[in-house]
């Protein structure tokens, strides 16, 4: 229960700055804001919900939604992606990325959705 309250405590902060980051990105700021902040911003209070949702879920049914936790880490991935340029990048590094990135994407279409009830 403290689990879903931290979360949800978690995801309204999130919110309000994804709000914020946006609300700076429409009236001219005093400094500047990027779309990748904004996008940033977004992409961190989509994994923060999708976790809380994962979490509660949980709670109710004592099962854990695997296909959730996939889609949050894709999330995660590109968010690493855009937030840390992979511009200059080793070679090494980059086929991790990309290996990880296959992974996730591979397993979000084989993990077949929950059938509810």
């Amino acid at each position: 229960m403290i689990v879903a309250v931290m979360l949800t405590i978690i995801a309204v902060f999130s919110l309000y700055d994804s709000a914020l980051v946006i609300y700076q990105l429409i009236v001219p700021p005093t400094l500047p804001v990027n779309l990748i902040d904004v996008i940033n911003a977004l992409l961190l209070t989509i994994t923060i919900i999708v976790l809380f949702e994962t979490v509660t879920v949980y709670f109710r049914t004592k099962h854990v939604e695997v296909r959730a936790l996939l889609i949050a880490g894709l999330t995660g991935m590109v968010r690493h992606i855009l937030v840390y340029n992979m511009e200059n990048i080793e070679p090494m590094t980059m086929f991790a990325t990309v290996s990880l990135l296959a992974v996730l994407i591979a397993g979000i279409v084989l993990v077949r959705p929950e059938s509810p009830g």
